[in-house]
């Protein structure tokens, strides 16, 4: 029967490749964590030049728009040259002459006016983003902060299953206790740190987040947070993209006026010099020549009526807007206040596991509980932290959604 033959290792050649991998540096080395309050991460948000820039280049679009609009129609110049033969005498004339356009309607300044309301809203909706992103700034912070405080907890699980696996242990070994309760303090303790595991990996993931929004590698909130203290009643009518659409159906408006006055005849005033040569001699001097324009094939009547069947529509979507506005409004005020009273009374009920633990532990040590009663005892109040770490965070991302929806927070 052949043998089996075990190949012999060179370990030289392994121990030198060992070092030699352990001499290079990391590629996946984690940059070192750099903690910011909220105030920062906001900050650090809004002023993001990507951001800025985009906000300002869309105002100053508008803006330029609406300037363009306002000056006046640019001159036409021209200079014509005609020669008249006959049989007996021959005749040149020459003219030059510049036209200008006169708006006599009223058109112009109605076009002026929907530049300028539509410039305005402009900048509302710009000012709406900026709020959007402070808010997106506050939620990202709020969860990352609640990520690790999470994991915190969990490691304090770990920590704690860890004392008593040592002292179950010690107990084992004087024959005070089955080494039953050792087996199922392992157990517990295997799950605790997987769980820690996976709470170290959410944090990293959740973070990523606020890293993103405030340019900073391997951020992380600097503290816990706090239960949300809520803004003071409004109904949104501070709101900038509740303006955006209020100034858009001035825009409308404006633009129904120009296409009606469209319909009346658009004057023009030239002004020039005509010279005339024939055989017998020269003349010359100036001219003046005004003009309008007729619309006989193109009144414009359907032009006005579009514009005014969009003027109508805009007025519609701000009457929704305005309804949508404050049921919204309202809606994140309930959600807010329900989240609120929810996190306050999770806190309480934190506090007293908290001592049920430090009872528990007490009671274990006199023996007058087993090890399952004492894994219970931190388990209920590893949950109850839990819970009430996630009931804050929906309780902050309430009352973060409630500013938004009145368009800031309210003293």
């Amino acid at each position: 029967m052949p043998s089996l033959r075990l190949r012999p290792l060179h370990y030289g050649s392994s121990v030198l490749a060992f070092l030699l991998l352990a001499a290079q540096p990391s590629a996946q080395a984690q940059p070192a964590e750099v903690r910011i309050d909220e105030a920062e991460a906001i900050a650090r948000a809004l002023g993001d030049s990507d951001f800025q820039t985009s906000g300002a280049a869309a105002r100053a679009a508008a803006s330029a728009r609406a300037e363009t609009i306002g000056l006046l129609d640019n001159p036409s110049v021209s200079v014509t040259r005609s020669r008249l033969s006959g049989v007996l005498d021959e005749e040149e004339e020459w003219q030059a002459q510049i036209v200008q356009p006169i708006d006599i309607s009223g058109r112009r300044n109605a076009l002026r006016a929907a530049a300028e309301a539509e410039s305005f809203a402009v900048i509302a909706e710009t000012g709406r983003e900026l709020e959007q992103r402070r808010a997106a700034a506050r939620r990202a912070y709020a969860q990352c902060a609640t990520a690790g405080e999470i994991a915190r907890v969990h490691t304090t699980f770990v920590n704690e299953l860890q004392s008593a696996l040592r002292i179950v242990g010690e107990r084992v070994e004087a024959g005070d206790t089955a080494a039953y309760d050792l087996r199922r303090v392992r157990v517990e303790l295997s799950a605790a740190e997987a769980q820690a595991g996976l709470a170290a990996g959410e944090q990293t993931a959740t973070c990523i987040t606020l890293a993103e929004i405030t340019g900073l590698e391997g951020v992380r909130s600097a503290g816990p947070l706090r239960p949300p203290i809520l803004s003071s009643p409004a109904d949104g009518a501070r709101r900038q993209d509740l303006e955006a659409t209020e100034r858009r159906l001035e825009a409308a408006r404006s633009t129904a006026r120009a296409a009606a006055r469209a319909r009346l005849p658009e004057l023009e005033v030239g002004i020039g010099y005509r010279r005339v040569e024939t055989p017998f001699g020269s003349s010359d001097g100036p001219a003046v020549t005004i003009g309008a324009t007729v619309p006989l094939f193109n009144s414009g009547g359907a032009a006005s009526r579009e514009a005014q069947a969009l003027a109508r529509l805009a007025a519609a979507d701000a009457a929704l807007a305005r309804r949508a506005v404050a049921a919204e409004t309202a809606t994140a005020r309930a959600r807010a206040v329900a989240a609120t009273e929810a996190a306050s009374a999770a806190a309480r009920t934190a506090a007293d596991a908290g001592r049920l633990s430090e009872i528990a532990e007490v009671a274990y040590a006199a023996g007058e509980i087993g090890v399952a009663e004492l894994i219970d005892a931190y388990r209920a109040a590893h949950d109850a932290k839990t819970s009430t770490l996630e009931l804050t965070e929906r309780a902050v991302l309430a009352a973060i959604e409630l500013d938004l929806a009145q368009g800031g927070p309210t003293p």
